[in-house]
């Protein structure tokens, strides 16, 4: 077949290959982020979200001591920073675990326990029975508190192990997909050089498309931490939000590079 072929010629497999390309890159990159517990802990980690997360956790901490006098020893206990990150790391690996029920609260109060543990040594008492006892009875109201400051977001991350399997599932069939589509391009156009050159396109076509679906999530998304998420937990999550879509951003203008390259120094050979 002659190396004259137009883009009307295949411009429907390049469309449906600029699709499955886009579906391919950009759920990669929520697998590789979003989905990925050590890339959270590291967002979530910096020095600017634990200050947050920790005026938030003693803030709470202040409600539920306000709600059960016999705690009232939790008063004296101030979270550190490292105290945060301990929290943030066993929080994000219970979320990206395979249980379904999420227990931050359970986990501030571990940390809390521990540390009133080592006071209570510090002035030779043995009170670690007593103090189980207060931080078992207080786990569920905390627990609750945790769960109602993140609103509708606590229902979709216990359900991180169910949508990493749909993701990688979608991901298999489009790159299937994609492959076909690929080898169906490369026997019509009869040369590599034109088959590289609609490769570019295809990249440059992904690179819009995903830019458009960047737009399309980021702000559905600042919608719901303003309308559902509570304000002490809002600034983090747009925290680790930006974080995350810059990521995204980064590796979109990588492949639009990548491909206006290709692209352009294909171009000799479109007709």
């Amino acid at each position: 077949m002659s190396k004259s072929l137009s883009y009307n010629r295949h411009g429907f497999t390049l469309i449906l290959l600029s699709i499955c390309l886009m579906v391919i890159v950009f759920l990669g990159i929520t697998l590789s982020t979003v989905l990925n517990s050590n890339y959270v802990k590291k967002v979530v980690s910096s020095e600017t979200n634990v200050t947050l997360i920790k005026n938030y956790t003693n803030q709470r901490l202040g409600r539920l001591v306000n709600s059960y006098s016999i705690s009232t020893n939790l008063s004296s206990v101030n979270l550190t920073n490292k105290d945060v990150k301990k929290i943030i790391n066993t929080s994000v690996d219970e979320v990206y675990s395979d249980d379904s029920q999420l227990t931050i609260g359970s986990a501030i109060l571990a940390t809390i326990s521990t540390k009133l543990k080592a006071e209570a040594k510090n002035y030779g008492l043995n009170i670690d029975n007593e103090i189980d006892t207060v931080i078992k009875s207080n786990e569920d109201l905390m627990n609750q508190i945790v769960d109602n400051d993140l609103g509708p977001i606590e229902t979709v991350i216990v359900k991180i192990q169910t949508i990493k399997k749909l993701i990688k599932t979608i991901m298999v069939a489009a790159a299937g997909i994609f492959i076909l589509l690929a080898i169906r391009l490369r026997s019509k156009v009869g040369s590599n050089m034109l088959f590289f050159h609609h490769l570019g396109t295809v990249g440059i076509c992904t690179s819009i498309l995903l830019a458009i679906v960047l737009g399309c999530v980021y702000y559905p998304l600042q919608d719901v931490i303003v309308s559902n998420i509570d304000y002490n937990v809002r600034d983090v999550l747009y925290n680790v939000l930006n974080g995350i879509f810059l990521s995204y951003i980064t590796i979109i203008f990588m492949v639009f590079i990548v491909s206006l390259i290709d692209w352009g120094s294909t171009m000799k050979y479109k007709y």
